[in-house]
C-alpha cells in the first residue's frame, strides 16, 4: 500500500464549548438525521463503553441515489475519536482531537485520510475540495446544539430531566458541572435501535 495514496485534509476549529460538550455532539446520535440534511437514517448495530458501529443512509447530491455507509466509532482515549467508514468503496478515517482551553471552551482538530487506491485516485481533485465544504456545512448544523447544550449545563439542566423547577437554581454555574461519559443513554424507543439486525443490551431511558 502506497502513502500516496492517502488524501489528508487536516481542519482546526475553536468553539465556546467545553470539550465534554463537544464529545457528547458525536455521541449524540439521536440528531443525525435530525439535524444534518445529508443523514436520511441512522440505525446502530451495536454499542458499548467506547466504541460503536452503525450504519448510515446517506443522501448524495444527485435525484434519488442514496448511500449505505457502514461507520465504526471509537473513543481511543479522553481526548482522541477515531471514525472508520466506507464510503461508494472508499476506506476513510477520521482523527477528532478535542483540547480544552477553558471550562467552557475547546479547540476541535479533525484530520481525514481517505484511501484512494485503484481507479478511486482520480477522485482526489474532487474530495481535496469538497472535504472542507462538507466539514463546513457539518460544523455549522452542529453549532448551536454545542452552545444551546452549553448553556442549558450552565443552568443546572439534566438529561432526560430539564431544568430545575426553581428558577434561582437555574442560575449560571462557573465552574464546569457536566462530565461526558460513555455510553450515552437513549430513549427506550429510539429510532437508532431498530434494525432488525441490532443488537439491544442496553439500559434505555424510559
Amino acid at each position: 500500500m502506497k502513502k500516496n495514496n492517502v488524501l489528508e485534509v487536516e481542519i482546526r476549529k475553536n468553539i465556546n464549548c467545553s470539550k465534554d460538550v463537544a464529545l457528547w455532539n458525536y455521541w449524540d446520535h439521536e440528531h443525525l438525521d435530525v439535524v444534518h440534511d445529508g443523514y436520511k437514517e441512522s440505525d446502530i448495530l451495536y454499542d458499548n463503553n467506547n466504541f460503536m458501529f452503525r450504519v448510515d443512509n446517506i443522501k448524495i447530491p444527485f435525484p434519488f441515489i442514496k448511500l449505505q455507509t457502514p461507520i465504526f466509532m471509537v473513543q481511543h482515549d479522553e481526548n482522541t475519536l477515531y471514525v472508520y467508514a466506507i464510503q461508494i468503496g472508499i476506506i476513510s478515517k477520521t482523527t477528532i482531537t478535542i483540547k480544552s482551553l477553558t471550562a467552557s471552551s475547546c479547540e476541535i482538530t479533525m484530520n481525514y485520510k481517505f484511501y484512494l487506491n485503484g481507479w478511486r485516485k482520480i477522485l482526489k481533485p474532487f474530495l481535496k475540495i469538497m472535504i472542507p465544504k462538507w466539514n463546513e456545512k457539518v460544523w455549522l448544523e452542529d453549532l448551536p446544539i454545542k452552545i444551546r447544550r452549553q448553556k442549558v449545563l450552565n443552568m443546572n439542566f439534566k438529561d432526560f430531566k430539564g431544568l430545575p423547577e426553581k428558577i434561582n437554581e437555574r442560575e449560571e454555574i462557573k465552574d464546569e458541572n457536566y462530565s461526558f461519559k460513555l455510553p450515552i443513554p437513549r430513549p427506550i424507543n429510539s429510532s437508532r435501535d431498530r434494525h432488525p439486525l441490532a443488537l439491544k443490551f442496553r439500559d434505555k431511558i424510559k
